[in-house]
């Protein structure tokens, strides 16, 4: 990050749960990180995916309540040990979804991300908020009203399809009502069949002409490495070798192809933007594998 240039902010959701949402944003997130960028990772559902998916008990730690409902310091509260390289994160538990008796009743909750999240823009490169599936959620709410960029996640899956209208519907009201800035960064398919299938087909379809040139261009295939690596409380890039793994480089291309777009905002907007170069790929080399003693890809 260049002196006084602040980070971005991409709130990361759907309006339906299942879609590969939290698993996306911890990967995005490592991503960056194996490629130098400092992320912190933000878990704003009561549900704590993100929390869980980086190896972190619920319940052993303070987190985003506290970051909501006291002035604690942003860094007070972050996770640094034991993460992916160039991740931190601030966990959550399941007493979050009760911060809504816990807040002021004279406090405007809509803006109750503002303090940590304009903390976090000073130091760290991206703030991923991942929030939960439900747009009434306080926390959910605040990160629409926070964030500049709205990642989405979607499964070509009937679901996946009503997920995305919602969605599309919901931004489009927060952008009306409570933050015109906000824009969305791009859908991302995942859990992708090789095979084209007619359902997918019709994904793409809403997605191109709902939002032209917002459909990402790399997607996450099935892999069943991905549960594996969330049961054990890992990303991939914490896996040993794992450039012999074809999904953590699906996670990789598509890492640099949000940052171009990122970096690039104003080309991406206006539908000009230059096709992202993927060369810069090969700098990721031997000096960044992480090698846990205990883990293998295999399990």
């Amino acid at each position: 990050m260049e002196e006084n240039e602040l980070g971005t902010v991409i709130a990361v959701g759907n309006q339906k749960g299942g879609v590969g949402k939290t698993t996306n944003c911890v990967h995005i997130a490592a991503a960056l990180g194996q490629r130098g960028s400092r992320c912190l990772v933000m878990d704003l559902d009561p549900a704590a995916g993100a929390t869980k998916h980086l190896g972190v008990p619920t319940k052993s730690y303070a987190g985003t309540l506290e970051l909501l409902t006291t002035d604690e310091a942003i860094e007070n509260l972050t996770i640094v040990d034991d993460m992916p390289p160039g991740v931190h994160l601030i966990p959550s538990r399941p007493q979050l979804g009760e911060i809504d008796v816990l807040l002021s009743k004279y406090l405007d909750r809509t803006r109750v991300l503002e303090r940590p999240v304009a903390e976090a823009r000073l130091r760290y490169d991206f703030v991923f908020l991942d929030t939960g599936p439900s747009a009434g959620f306080i926390t959910t709410v605040a990160a629409y009203s926070t964030a500049e960029w709205f990642l989405l996640s979607a499964f070509p899956h009937p679901l996946s399809l009503g997920g995305l209208t919602e969605a599309f519907n919901d931004i489009a009201d927060v952008r009306r009502h409570r933050n015109p800035a906000l824009e969305i960064l791009g859908v991302v398919f995942t859990n992708v069949d090789g095979r084209a299938t007619r359902l997918r087909g019709q994904l793409e379809t809403v997605v191109n002409q709902a939002l032209p040139g917002r459909r990402f261009e790399n997607t996450i295939s099935q892999a069943v490495v991905l549960p594996e690596a969330s049961g054990k409380g890992r990303t991939l890039f914490q896996f040993p070798r794992f450039q012999t793994i074809p999904v953590a480089q699906q996670y990789l291309r598509l890492s640099l192809e949000l940052e171009h777009r990122v970096r690039n905002r104003g080309a991406f907007l206006a539908g000009v933007l230059e096709p992202t170069n993927y060369a810069i790929l090969e700098q990721v080399g031997d000096s960044h594998i992480v090698e846990p003693v205990t883990m293998t890809a295999n399990g």
